[in-house]
């Protein structure tokens, strides 16, 4: 399967799923959610494939939504297309490894966050950004961050705005392993190797206990969250935030 934004290969026993907008920095517009959710479905409907690996073309690995796009949209943006796709990404049956290199930033970093292995390479830059310009995380997400990384370190990425680099997000457990940028696509493909060399049996069931074990924390009440979340979406800060993304100056914020 392949795509103008999105290359599927498929090896001996595991997928390949490849980013395909590298002048993007692979930012994720409507088209590559598609095509990601499309790729996603063809895996599952694969009874042979063990492992996934998800990586990005170029010199990212991916630089979250594409705010040109949202820019464009009327009435805010909405995140229920990128949590959709990201929630059939995370209960994929079989493990998922994210080769993760440069620019890994708000929804890229969810991307990356939400496959069971992450391996980055040395120039990578991983943060959650979005509050610079007036957006905010959804609450799936934000709950994918605690899981991962934890309330604090969760706390310092979201109120700064900072992305971190390869050696912090190795201690905050954001990736498993660092390697040499050359060495990034033989590395995941060792480890994909490695992982689909095991029982296919074994491996399904183990990922299906993993996020069943995970599962309450989804029952926590947060419609008002959600909520809070529409409002800031549609917010004039979110429009200015945007804006000034696009025309790379600071923002205006005034708090309606």
């Amino acid at each position: 399967m392949s795509t103008d934004v999105l290359r599927l290969e498929r090896r001996h026993n595991y997928a390949t799923i490849t980013l395909n907008r590298p002048e993007k920095r692979n930012a994720l517009n409507e088209p590559l959610l598609k095509a990601l959710d499309d790729a996603l479905i063809a895996v599952e409907q694969d009874k042979e494939v063990r492992a996934v690996i998800v990586r990005g073309a170029g010199g990212s690995f991916c630089s979250g939504l594409d705010l040109a796009e949202a820019d464009r949209l009327e009435g805010g943006h909405s995140p229920v297309g990128i949590e959709r796709v990201f929630h059939r990404l995370e209960n994929v049956a079989v493990p998922t490894i994210a080769a993760v290199q440069g620019a890994a930033l708000a929804g890229g970093c969810e991307l990356a966050l939400h496959c069971d292995l992450r391996i980055g390479a040395e120039d990578l830059r991983m943060g959650m950004t979005v509050a610079r310009v007036g957006l905010l995380v959804p609450y799936d997400f934000i709950r994918k961050l605690i899981e991962i990384i934890g309330a604090a370190n969760t706390s310092y990425i979201l109120y700064t705005a900072e992305p971190v680099d390869a050696r912090r997000a190795l201690a905050m457990g954001m990736v498993h392993e660092i390697v040499a940028n050359e060495k990034l696509d033989d590395a995941a493909t060792a480890l994909a190797e490695r992982v689909s060399a095991n029982a296919p049996l074994s491996l399904r069931t183990m990922k299906k206990s993993l996020r069943r074990s995970l599962s309450e924390s989804n029952d926590a009440y947060h419609d008002d969250i959600l909520e809070m979340g529409r409002m800031v979406r549609a917010s004039k800060d979110a429009k200015e935030g945007i804006r000034a993304f696009l025309e790379k100056r600071k923002p205006n914020w005034c708090g309606e």
